[in-house]
């Protein structure tokens, strides 16, 4: 039926010449959404790895979610509020907690396994992954002392991310995609996996389906809004109807009263109900025959972009779209431009005004244009931003599609031309810098400057915001330097054997200086938001730098060093782009010498 919408770019990798693996386990405790958000992982790794089995571990909570994915041939369900409530306990030793989890869950790790990948960076992850036996880890893992070490440069940036998430372009599906290793799946879709036959749809329409729930009450568009969009979408498009999709008892008993709201208006013919009435695979399915979902940020939303639906996804609350939006092309994401938006990760909002910036009539003349011409010439992106320019947003709404860039990553790229903001252009920045450093792509920055001028009002940004954080930057390349400077000299006092009394007290202190300044870099994070990236994967590192025979200290500190030097080159790299974008716009912005003192190779 769509299969045109079924393909995605792939990136071209060299062949792997890795020993055969059979067997794969994926540790994801985490949210529900994000566990949708493997389909294209488990894709690739089937793709990849052809007749493996693969298993998953998940929270007991979301047991019914894991098992509807139906990706993995076996699943194993975690209690994690009892795990939760052993692992954080700092009255239990540490011997003590390894050995309960161990119990806990000793009926399903009995076996070796291949390949182990471990997506789930806190205490329980890490103790769960220490305790499976397998070949190889990717991911995260534990040193033998106890130790959270981040060996691989995708899971120390997915670290980094989640504190700094402003400044990050990664959508999760590409990061998962990255710490297995695997390039894109060839397809998304995966029927004899994913989909069951479920309530079929009556012939003779078009259907969207709409889904109005969330998991917290924040991340919901309002009830009364749900219904004024369907009642506009239905009077605009009248070859379409409407399916109500969802699960749980609020979902059930909101979506009965949009119907009833909307009851004397519409025959029961447009609007179908099916709340509460779809397993997992049977929702999948459903969302394979329609032609589009409205959704909020849920799993709803990723099961469609998984079959290949495309979605008008609605993110609000502390939801941010570059990191959880739609994994494909020609999705549709609105998000609030509000200064507070989005929320902070932990934050309790009292007044979620951003639910307000989507008009719903508006909204209702934009699924009806998508609806009833898909076909009017130009690329998706072109026939949204024709829309767009006979039907203005706000100036609070950002409206950003979806697409693949040249290396075949996702990017959400704003089509409402929002005036840019500090996060817009560093965000950008970034991409270049982790693309070079961790993918080894290379540098094309005429193309970027072209597609943040297309896509930003670039004039908006004051000139003089980056000459103050450049200071910070620069400060922060000084520190880097006088660490690398500092393990330097302490690696060729113990290269030189073992130290006498004097030596020892030197090294003491220069190691007391080498924490005073983590301290000034960690500092430096908290006052410059440009900076925080940087320092957080600097701690990151730093902190996976982890050697339990004393023995091999040597190592440790040769280890150390390389994370400062590092650190001072995507540091020094960002820099170097900074300078490039805001002396392109004024080039008599920074003093020449200063320009060409900092012009460090980019490759």
């Amino acid at each position: 039926m769509k299969e045109g919408r079924r393909r995605i770019r792939r990136r071209e990798t060299p062949v792997s010449q890795d020993p055969a693996i059979g067997s794969i386990l994926v540790i994801a405790m985490t949210r529900m959404g994000d566990l949708f958000q493997l389909a294209p992982m488990a894709s690739a790794l089937r793709e990849k790895h052809p007749g493996s089995r693969i298993g998953l571990v998940a929270y007991k909570e979301f047991g019914e979610t894991a098992a509807g994915l139906s990706l993995f041939d076996d699943l194993f369900l975690v209690d994690g509020k009892a795990i939760r409530q052993r692992v954080y306990d700092d009255r239990i030793s540490w011997s003590e907690k390894i050995a309960m989890v161990r119990s806990m869950c000793s009926d399903w790790n009995l076996r070796d396994y291949d390949l182990l990948i471990n997506l789930t960076p806190n205490r329980i992850g890490t103790v769960i992954g220490y305790l499976v036996r397998a070949r190889e880890v990717r991911g995260v893992v534990m040193t033998g002392d106890g130790f959270r070490a981040f060996y691989d440069p995708a899971i120390a940036y997915f670290g980094m991310m989640v504190r700094n998430r402003l400044y990050n372009d990664s959508n999760l599906v590409d990061l998962f995609l990255r710490i297995a290793r695997v390039p894109p799946p060839r397809s998304l879709v995966l029927p004899e996996k994913m989909e069951l036959s479920g309530p079929g749809l009556p012939p003779g329409r078009r259907w969207i389906a709409v889904q109005t729930g969330a998991s917290v009450a924040l991340k919901r568009w309002p009830e009364e809004s749900f219904v004024r969009m369907i009642a506009h979408f239905l009077s605009r498009s009248p070859r379409s109807g409407v399916v109500l999709v969802g699960a749980g008892e609020e979902d059930v008993a909101r979506n009965r009263r949009i119907v009833a709201a909307l009851e004397d208006r519409w025959s029961s013919g447009r609007i179908l109900n099916l709340t509460g009435q779809t397993s997992v695979r049977e929702l999948a399915g459903l969302l394979r025959l329609v032609s589009r979902l409205v959704s909020n940020d849920t799993g709803a939303m990723h099961v469609a972009a998984a079959m290949g639906t495309p979605v008008v996804a609605l993110s609000f609350a502390n939801l941010f779209y570059p990191e959880t939006a739609p994994y494909g092309e020609n999705h549709v994401v609105l998000q609030s431009r509000k200064s507070c938006a989005p929320c902070g990760i932990d934050a309790q909002c009292l007044n979620p005004v951003c639910r307000e910036d989507i008009d719903p009539e508006w909204l209702a003349q934009l699924v009806a244009y998508l609806e009833e011409s898909p076909s009017a010439g130009g690329t998706f992106r072109e026939n949204v931003a024709r829309f767009l320019a006979s039907h203005s947003p706000g100036p609070q709404l950002m409206v950003a599609v979806s697409g693949w860039d040249g290396q075949g990553r996702l990017r959400y790229r704003p089509v409402s031309r929002p005036p840019m903001g500090l996060p817009d252009l560093f965000r950008s920045l970034y991409r270049q810098v982790w693309g070079m450093e961790q993918e080894s792509l290379l540098l094309d920055w005429g193309t970027e400057c072209d597609i943040l001028s297309e896509d930003y009002d670039i004039f908006n940004l004051p000139r003089h915001v980056w000459e103050e954080l450049r200071n910070a930057h620069l400060e922060l390349g000084g520190l880097f330097r006088e660490g690398e400077s500092l393990c330097g000299m302490i690696r060729d006092r113990v290269e030189e054997g073992i130290p006498g009394e004097g030596e020892r007290r030197d090294l003491e202190d220069k190691t007391r200086e080498l924490e005073s300044i983590d301290v000034r870099i960690q500092e430096l994070g908290w006052v410059a938001p440009t900076v925080a990236p940087i320092a957080t994967l600097f701690e990151i590192e730093k902190g996976s730098v982890a050697i339990e025979d004393p023995m091999r200290l040597l190592e440790m500190i040769r280890g150390v060093e390389q994370v400062y030097r590092a650190s001072l080159s995507r540091n020094e790299r960002l820099i170097r782009l900074a300078d490039r974008w805001f002396s392109s716009l004024a080039p008599g912005l920074f003093p020449v010498r200063e320009r060409e003192e900092m012009q460090v190779p980019v490759p």
